[in-house]
Order: C-alpha cells, then sequence, then structure tokens
C-alpha cells in the first residue's frame, strides 16, 4: 500500500516534466529551422563586416594563407562574400544562394591547415590553437547548412500547393527522365511497376484509343494503379517532351516497410492529386477544323 502511494506521489511530476517535453519539442520544430537560419545569417554578416573593415582578429591568418594570391586586399572580398551569405540566409527567398556561396567558400576555409599548419595545432593532430578552434567549428557552420538545405522547400512542391513538407523528401527519391512525344508512359491493360509525377510538358490520357483529357505538369501517373494494384484503364501518351520523376515498386514498397512518413506523404500527395483531377475539367485537343 505504501508503495502504490509512493508511486502514486511521483506520478504527477512524471506528466508534468512528460507535458513540458512536449510543448517544448514542438516549440523546437516550429521555431528552430528560423532560428538556425537567423543564427547562420548573423554570424556570417557580422564576421564579414569586420573583415570588410579590417577589424577582424581573424585578418592576419586569412592574409598569411592567402599571401600567394597576385593581388592585396584579399580580405575584403572575402569579407563581402561572407556579408553576401549572411544577407541570403537571412532573406529566406535567397536560400539556395546562400547555400551555394557557403558551399563554395568552406573550402578555402580550411586551407590554413595545409598551408600553415603551425597556426593550427600546437601538437598534430588533436590539440588545437585559437585559429585551429576557429577553423574547425566551420564543421558546424557546414552541417547547420545541410540541415537547412535538407529542408528548403523544393519549387516542384509548389506544383502541389498542399502536398506535405515530406513531398520534398519523396521528391528526392525519384529518378529524373525525359520523354520524347509520342511515348507512351502507360498503356492500357498492361502491368504498371511504378508511378510517374510530371514535371513540366503535356500529355493525353486515352481510353479504348479515343482521348479523354489532356494533362500538364505537376500531376501523378500510374498512382490509381499503384493504390488499387490493378492494371491501368488508360493510356497516357506524351504530347511534347517532358520532364518526370518516377518511383518503382520495389522502391515504394520498401518506404511501405523502412519510412512510412515518405510513404504516407505520397499517399496524401496523390489524394490531393486526385481531387484536382476530379474538380478540373479535361483539357480535349480541338478538331482541325475547329483550331
Amino acid at each position: 500500500m505504501k508503495s502504490y502511494a509512493m508511486g502514486h506521489r511521483f506520478e504527477r511530476p512524471i506528466e508534468i516534466l512528460s507535458e513540458i517535453e512536449l510543448r517544448l519539442g514542438a516549440w523546437m520544430e516550429k521555431h528552430g529551422l528560423l532560428l538556425l537560419r537567423l543564427g547562420m545569417g548573423t554570424v556570417f554578416f557580422w564576421f564579414g563586416a569586420l573583415k570588410s573593415l579590417g577589424l577582424s582578429p581573424a585578418a592576419a591568418l586569412v592574409a598569411n594563407t592567402m599571401s600567394w594570391l597576385p593581388f592585396p586586399g584579399f580580405i575584403h572580398v572575402l569579407g563581402i562574400w561572407e556579408m553576401a551569405i549572411g544577407l541570403c540566409f537571412l532573406y529566406k527567398p535567397l536560400l539556395h544562394v546562400a547555400l551555394i556561396l557557403l558551399f563554395l567558400h568552406m573550402p578555402g576555409t580550411f586551407l590554413p591547415i595545409v598551408i600553415l599548419p603551425g597556426k593550427v595545432f600546437q601538437a598534430f593532430p588533436f590539440v588545437l590553437t585559437l585559429e585551429g578552434q576557429y577553423i574547425v567549428k566551420n564543421l558546424v557552420l557546414i552541417a547547420a547548412a545541410i540541415v537547412i538545405g535538407g529542408k528548403i522547400r523544393h519549387r516542384m512542391q509548389g506544383l502541389m500547393r498542399f502536398a506535405p513538407d515530406e513531398f520534398t523528401a519523396l521528391l528526392h527519391r525519384g529518378t529524373w527522365a525525359v520523354a520524347k512525344r509520342g511515348e507512351k508512359l502507360v498503356e492500357q491493360g498492361e502491368e504498371l511497376n511504378r508511378v510517374f509525377f510530371i514535371h513540366s510538358g503535356r500529355f493525353a490520357v486515352r481510353v479504348d484509343g479515343k482521348e479523354v483529357a489532356q494533362r500538364q505538369g505537376g500531376q501523378f501517373v500510374g498512382e490509381i494503379s499503384f493504390l488499387t494494384q490493378a492494371t491501368p484503364t488508360a493510356t497516357v501518351e506524351v504530347l511534347e517532351p517532358t520532364r518526370y520523376l518516377f518511383w518503382d515498386r520495389p522502391l515504394l514498397e520498401e518506404l511501405i516497410e523502412k519510412e512510412p512518413t515518405l510513404y504516407y506523404a505520397m499517399l496524401s500527395s496523390m489524394n490531393l492529386d486526385l481531387i484536382t483531377k476530379l474538380l478540373s475539367p479535361p483539357q480535349l485537343s480541338l478538331p482541325l477544323a475547329e483550331r
């Protein structure tokens, strides 16, 4: 009885801690990426401004590392570059530019390890100087940039505005291909072992040889056959050069087993696509006399 009472006494604090953990986790999930982006932008702009103004404590290290360059004042160019990285991180539409500039910049930050090892290590390879710690910390910046890059909403996701965020990760798993005019992605009545997502182009949907609709980029093809595991009831023929992604059935089955979140993202995206197709009237090609 006494044991039960003590267990009951600790139950409430554990519930409170669990609730706090959930609330903190939700707050971190909601704001973490924004704070990481603002932190990266602030650090790069700040450090870059110090270099441009000749106030950076790393100026001597940069000058000695890049002394082989044929023009003076490289520290100011580097400062402007870092300020540009910072501004691009702070302005969300330019995140792609920020990542490109950062990854072009990062290899140069590790040059002192090769050119000036005496400035980087007190005792090679583990005991770093202050300058060495300044350089190695860039590994954290690289990892942070990779995290931000992995969360960028791909422009293709804009083709399906209400698809879940995991749809971007799903796009990364697809294989790119290009179809020429007249190529058939799907044959009516024949087994289909892949699902397509059309990025750009135009294609016709035909049932028993008769065109019933024309569709454009931003839509799935073959999703009904995948969901129902039945043979296609229509033929899909490309009308103009078309870029698309596809996922083979074995990959999708692997997602079901190992990464259900991505699989459910695909199902949600397919459902949204089906609703869009049902709500939008089919666009049929006009007879020659009416063109």
